[in-house]
């Protein structure tokens, strides 16, 4: 756990990525340079200056031998071994090191945790800040004043539905997300996570209320302050950052179409925060 304060201006985009898994020949590189690319480019009127990046963490593969999942067909040759994977990882974040808040420590690496602590040294070489497994970022002006607060986490447990029709079934999941969210850090109006590989946005829901005032009856609706303590869990916005791992691929299969595991939504998430809070979160898929 760490605690980090970001000096952002009043407009600024935030995109949420991460589940690279660099190593795997699965891994969407062509996808990972769309992202870089994008980040580095103007965006809805922000320069590329102020465009940020939370990377959720699993950068590369981190499987060897001994583990239960490694299979030579989904090697990339290329980056066989570990410190291949690592190199890789460090060279694919170099266009984007200044716009990168955090690297976040995800489980593929942390079992590799007793010989090296892989992310803190993609981190330091990087000269980016090492979130550890999960953060709270502050977000403030040049001032200090504080915009809004972040709780972001690798990621953890799972999120499934069975339910019919698919509406309910996405409304399930993004409940799945408010429960793994809702008692961790209530004064952080954005919550999110990586490692289901699934792009998920729970949206806050304001609630209508009345009120009286000089003898009429009125109606409002609940709006959350995002700088004075605890927010309401129904005002906050739950994410889940999608991946960059196909589910499939030819002539071979991989560890997730073997579990029998549904296709992923390859991608990232798109924060735009506009007059110092967040406006909308979208979600950006690749070809």
């Amino acid at each position: 756990m760490d605690i980090i304060q970001k000096v952002v201006p009043n407009n600024f985009n935030l995109f949420l990525v991460g589940d690279k898994h660099t190593g795997n020949i699965l891994s969407h590189d062509d996808g990972w340079t769309q992202m870089v690319h994008l980040v580095n480019s103007e965006v809805d009127g922000i320069k590329p200056r102020n465009n940020f990046v939370v990377d959720h963490g699993d950068m590369i593969e981190a499987i060897d031998v001994r583990d239960k999942r490694f299979d030579f067909t989904v090697k990339n040759l290329r980056m066989s071994q570990i410190s291949q994977q690592k190199q890789q990882a460090i060279y694919e974040r170099q266009e984007i090191r200044h716009n990168l808040i955090t690297i976040l420590k995800g489980n593929h690496c942390h079992k590799l945790i007793r010989f090296e602590n892989i992310t803190q040294e993609v981190c330091e070489r990087l000269g980016v800040h090492y979130g550890t497994v999960s953060c709270v970022i502050e977000y403030v002006d040049r001032k200090g004043e504080l915009l809004f607060k972040h709780y972001a986490h690798h990621g953890f447990g799972s999120a499934k539905s069975i339910a019919h029709p698919e509406k309910r079934r996405q409304t399930n999941l993004k409940i799945s997300m408010m429960q793994k969210f809702q008692r961790k850090f209530g004064d952080c109006i954005l919550a999110s996570m990586g490692h289901l590989h699934q792009a998920i946005i729970c949206e806050p829901e304001n609630q209508l209320y009345m009120t009286t005032k000089e003898g009429k009856i009125q109606q409002k609706y609940t709006k959350p302050s995002t700088t004075k303590g605890y927010i309401d869990p129904d005002h906050r916005w739950y994410v889940c950052s999608a991946s960059f791992l196909k589910t499939y691929g030819m002539g071979f299969d991989g560890y997730g179409e073997r579990a029998g595991y549904d296709p992923v939504e390859l991608g990232f998430i798109w924060v735009k925060a506009r007059e110092r809070k967040i406006q909308s979160v979208e979600k950006i898929f690749l070809d």
